[in-house]
């Protein structure tokens, strides 16, 4: 029985990390203007911070890891779609990675 439940949550973790990845991808970037617009991200800092040649985010993952970081430490409480349209309109506004 502890094999099974170790395969099980293997297959359930694997699963996740498959749809997780898909889905940073598939963000709304319409959707996530308006929350960007709508929250207190610029209370923090300007559009500087995603246009600087020093910047510390260097790909789409740590693009979202950073909304998600900014997410808790604003008390926004977006959901995880709502992450992943923000992580989406910063990257069609700014960032740009493929």
């Amino acid at each position: 029985m502890k094999l099974f439940n170790k395969i099980l949550l293997t297959l359930t973790t694997t699963a996740g990390l498959l749809v997780s990845g898909a889905s940073m991808a598939a963000g709304d970037a319409g959707n996530g203007q308006k929350l960007f617009s709508g929250s207190k991200c610029d209370k923090c800092h300007g559009t500087e911070v995603f246009t600087r040649t020093d910047r510390k985010v260097k790909d789409l993952k740590g693009l979202e890891a950073q909304v998600r970081r900014c997410d808790s430490n604003l008390n926004t409480n977006w959901f995880d779609d709502e992450i992943l349209d923000v992580t989406a309109h910063l990257n069609k506004k700014f960032y740009k990675f493929k």
